[in-house]
């Protein structure tokens, strides 16, 4: 009965949503209520089939009963979550309601014509990351001591930007010189793990998504593109895996790959770290957090670390070094009038931006959907297993991201109606 009644909740409100929300393959919506039914799924079996466990940190051990409990927690989350969306839809107006009901899979195709300039950008870009890198990081990049090196700071947000505009190219050039791009994509990707930051995944993300958009409305490149989310999703828990190993950077990470036990195994621990591994974490947390109302609005608040109490506390809030508390154990722990309104607006949060991207998508602003889209997954993956701060910002971004677009609109329509003697 502890998992039955919330199961059949989640159901009749899948059921709803399903009528009203009308799916597509980039809906944040959904990717949030599949992914979390996917984990909920994954714990459970591997709670019960599987053996023997990994047991990252020492987090697994917990007894059956406080187990369910927490699977409990997660799916009223999911509840309130999937509540607020159908709350949000109820309220909106008539026009926002027609967009929901609108499929918007086939505006996420362009078709462009790609010369060899685009190539030779790409070549350029890829030499110029991997120069930078050395110049920056010296020897660093590929083997040292500790996890993050002294740098430039700026230089490194540098080299992050090409990196970025590197993978969009790749992507361009995909569909006109596979190998190529797949060379390119590859030494790209490979000097970046060096660094071990989560910006590496963003730049597969890029590359997926612009190699996706290019490639044509056919069902070989959706199963093409649902394959490289998820493999996208594994290197992401690959990624978050490294910072625990000895020594850091290209040779000691890729000397890892080599040192998995074998390939069924390393699978099962990506899918483990991916989707079981912050449920655990949350149940960790649930136990050790202390319940402060100021921590709790610290993590919530907007602003950049410095102007926040956010340094003082952030040791605090962790079971250890590696391992921090996650949101889900986090708000789990304030109790369950504060869960309710917390994933109640999560799931508004959710729904204004699905209408938001829905909206871009109708203005053929295919980029600025994605961007979004991937600020939102990101919320979703860190919100399962990373702190609460760092995941909420990502919402933050999103919403950034879209006022800064609105004022430039605005500002460019108001300077067109300036030339044209039409300003008010």
């Amino acid at each position: 009965m502890l998992l039955a009644i919330p199961g059949l909740v989640i159901l009749i409100e899948f059921l709803i949503i399903k009528k009203t929300l009308r799916f597509f393959l980039l809906s944040p919506v959904y990717i949030y209520i599949l992914f979390s039914i996917a984990s909920l799924v994954t714990s459970l079996w591997y709670f019960y089939d599987y053996s023997p466990k990994f047991d990252l940190y020492h987090i697994d051990e917990i007894s059956e009963k406080y187990f369910l409990e927490v699977i409990a927690k997660y799916m009223w989350a999911l509840i309130y979550f999937m509540f607020g969306v159908i709350l949000y839809y109820e309220a909106a107006a008539r026009k926002s309601k027609m967009i929901f009901n609108r499929s918007f899979t086939h505006t996420l195709f362009f078709d462009i014509k790609i010369d060899n300039k685009y190539t030779k950008y790409a070549v350029m870009l890829v030499l110029s990351v991997v120069g930078l890198y050395f110049l920056v990081y010296g020897n660093a990049i590929l083997i040292r001591k500790e996890y993050l090196p002294k740098v430039n700071r700026e230089f490194t947000l540098i080299i992050k930007v090409l990196t970025f505009l590197s993978a969009a190219f790749l992507g361009l050039i995909y569909k006109k010189n596979k190998l190529k791009s797949l060379v390119l994509f590859f030494l790209l990707i490979t000097i970046s793990i060096g660094t071990g930051s989560r910006s590496v995944f963003l730049a597969v993300m890029v590359f997926v998504l612009i190699k996706f958009i290019s490639g044509g409305n056919n069902l070989s490149n959706k199963i093409s593109f649902a394959l490289n989310v998820l493999l996208s999703f594994v290197f992401l828990s690959y990624l978050m895996h490294l910072r625990s190993l000895d020594s850091h950077g290209v040779i000691p990470y890729l000397k890892n790959l080599t040192e998995l036990k074998d390939f069924r195994e390393s699978i099962f621990f990506n899918i483990y770290y991916s989707l079981v591994y912050g449920v655990y974490v949350t149940a960790q947390t649930i136990k050790k957090a202390t319940l402060d109302w100021h921590i709790v609005f610290t993590n919530l608040n907007p602003l950049p670390g410095r102007f926040t109490d956010w340094y003082r506390y952030a040791d605090q809030m962790r079971l250890n070094i590696f391992a921090p508390y996650s949101l889900h154990g986090r708000v789990f722990r304030t109790g369950g009038l504060f869960t309710f309104f917390y994933f109640l607006t999560t799931g508004i949060v959710f729904a204004d931006l699905e209408k938001r991207i829905r909206r871009l998508l109708e203005r053929n602003k295919r980029i600025l959907a994605f961007m979004i889209v991937l600020l939102l997954a990101l919320h979703i993956v860190y919100g399962f297993e990373y702190n609460m701060r760092s995941a909420v910002r990502y919402i933050y971004y999103a919403y950034f991201i879209i006022f800064t677009v609105y004022i430039f609109d605005d500002f460019k329509k108001w300077h067109v109606a300036k030339k044209t003697g039409n300003a008010t």
